[in-house]
């Protein structure tokens, strides 16, 4: 069994394992963009055949990064080919300084999701916070959008008075992994991080939106982006906690939506802490159906990795 890094002229030969010709374009994506490359995708191989690859990504800190897109083939032994690839390929991310990797499986799209996660959690990972995902699909009908908030684009308010007014939405948040941050880094810290991972992927300023009342006061935010050439997504939303329990969470939600709808999505996805229930009541009433659920693990690379 040999492991090692992907060279770039085998990454679509590496994709196309288990039906998955798709990431290639993503990989490349995200290579392109700098946030990730070929030292960051591993493969293993039994008998000079590829049995098995994961791929990693940086988020918003060095030290912390994202893994996607494991596959262990059918032909080989799954546990001790996942469990080899995994443990190497995570080991030279801990020779690296990284200090942490998260994963996510959607039950969706992961072909055997029970088993995937029986070999991540064999390796040092634990699940930290599960997420339902709402899909909105366009029926021809425009989004009506309520009139009660007026809306500021980031590019006048300035992406210092838009970091602000995340730091003020995640107060009393209902999202475990939004506490933990909030607990450990503070409010400051966490509107930074958040700021940096949100301007990852397609960004366009003119899109995020404060929301206020007639008097000026701020009553939340919204993010709606660009997934693919498909889909949009509401990225992050939220409502300052004075605000909550009016129903402002649906007019911003509706205003994301439509913005998504007027630019061609048919598809707009948002996915939110199984916890959340205010919010699930929110997405519902704009039409969204719920379709899937995310789990979110964690590996803290500071401590020893099982074999």
């Amino acid at each position: 069994m040999t492991i090692r890094t992907i060279k770039p002229e085998e990454l679509d030969a590496c994709c196309a394992m288990g039906g998955t010709g798709w990431l290639a374009d993503v990989v490349r994506r995200i290579w392109k963009e700098g946030t990730s490359a070929p030292e960051l995708a591993f493969l293993v191989e039994q008998d000079g055949r590829p049995v098995g690859r994961v791929f990693f990504h940086r988020r918003s800190s060095p030290s912390e990064l994202a893994m996607f897109g494991t596959h262990i083939s059918a032909t080989a032994d799954f546990f001790k080919t996942g469990m080899a690839l995994l443990n190497t390929a995570l080991a030279r991310q801990k020779e690296n300084g990284v200090t942490g990797v998260e994963y996510a499986i959607y039950d969706i799209y992961d072909p055997d999701p029970e088993l995937y996660r029986a070999l991540i959690e064999a390796v040092g990972f634990k699940q930290y916070q599960e997420k339902k995902r709402y899909v909105w699909q366009d029926s021809g009908t425009p989004m009506r959008v309520k009139v009660r908030l007026k809306f500021r684009p980031m590019s006048e308010a300035g992406e210092y008075s838009f970091e602000q007014a995340i730091g003020q939405v995640t107060v009393g948040t209902l999202d475990r992994e939004d506490r933990a941050r909030l607990k450990k880094h503070g409010a400051a810290e966490t509107a930074g991080w958040y700021m940096r991972v949100l301007k990852q992927g397609s960004f366009e300023p003119t899109e995020w939106l404060l929301g206020y009342l007639a008097d000026g006061t701020l009553c939340g935010l919204v993010v709606p982006k660009r997934l693919d050439d498909r889909e949009g997504t509401i990225d992050y939303l939220g409502v300052v906690p004075e605000m909550r329990g009016s129903g402002y969470g649906f007019d911003l939600l509706a205003k994301g939506t439509a913005l998504l709808q007027a630019k061609g999505f048919k598809t707009v996805v948002a996915e939110t802490d199984s916890e959340n229930l205010p919010f699930h009541a929110e997405l519902e009433r704009a039409g969204f159906r719920h379709c899937g659920t995310l789990r979110c693990f964690r590996c803290d690379l500071v401590h020893q990795l099982h074999g």
